[in-house]
């Protein structure tokens, strides 16, 4: 019987217990057992189904609800949205990363697909940039792109805190979930793109208005520019800070080093 059921669980795609060993045992071989019994045989001889372990990498939950960064440009919130190309009939997607504090729109990249690639991509271009304090923090979901293991570890060599949000806690990442309603309303919503390069530009054209113009409720009523400039930050829009909020994927190279 042992070598019996041996020969059956050699097989491919067989993953029986000893409860369906025990029916087939009886089904196709004629036995009259119980499955306690076969329970016993095959714990004896090491027959049992062995759990998978599946390596799992802590990740740094978030503590409060809400950041609460101590400066500007010190604590992000990160997160990707779907924007419809009618003229495709086909979703693209939109990687954004904001300042929680100043709601400035450090980067977006715009493509197809997002991948972890692209994420570390999007980040070399904001770390070349802007003169941002020793240690971030970067406040994102539990998508694939950003448990990816060479994010997290990306991000620990630039001296980066991610923090992840809980399952189904939109509220956690308050901020971009903010940023991407605005988008939705003012853009989705009123425009039909024939293709992924219309919507780049439109997306472009937005970044600009957003950051320089467009006033924000969460910072006294001023554009995320005017209210980094009462905080001695002054962005002027030039031929590097354009470059750096090309959310093209060409637009990754263009950066001057």
């Amino acid at each position: 019987m042992i070598q019996e059921i041996e020969v059956l669980l050699s097989k491919e795609f067989v993953d029986y217990g000893y409860r369906k060993v025990t029916h087939w045992l009886r089904q196709e071989k004629g036995y009259i057992i119980n499955e306690k019994k076969v329970y016993r045989l095959m714990r004896e001889h090491g027959l049992l189904n062995k759990k998978m372990k599946h390596r799992k990498t802590p990740r740094l939950w978030v503590s409060k609800l809400v950041p609460e960064p101590s400066m500007d440009l010190e604590y992000f919130e990160i997160d990707i949205k779907y924007v419809y190309v009618a003229g495709q009939q086909r979703n693209a997607l939109v990687l954004t990363v904001i300042d929680v504090s100043s709601r400035w729109v450090l980067g977006q990249y715009m493509d197809w697909n997002i991948n972890f690639k692209n994420v570390k991509e999007l980040f070399d271009k904001i770390f070349s940039f802007y003169a941002l304090p020793k240690v971030i923090y970067v406040r994102n979901d539990n998508g694939s792109q950003f448990i990816e293991s060479s994010v997290r570890n990306y991000f620990s060599k630039k001296d980066v805190i991610q923090e992840f949000t809980k399952p189904a806690t939109p509220e956690q990442n308050a901020h971009i979930e903010s940023y991407h309603s605005i988008m939705e309303s003012v853009i989705c919503q009123k425009y039909d793109f024939e293709n992924i390069e219309e919507a780049q530009d439109v997306f472009n054209r937005w970044i600009k208005f957003y950051n320089f113009e467009r006033i924000h409720s969460g910072i006294q009523y001023l554009s995320p520019a005017k209210y980094l400039a009462t905080k001695g930050i002054e962005m002027e829009w030039n031929q590097e800070l354009k470059n750096t909020l090309d959310i093209r994927p060409e637009s990754i190279n263009l950066i001057a080093k």
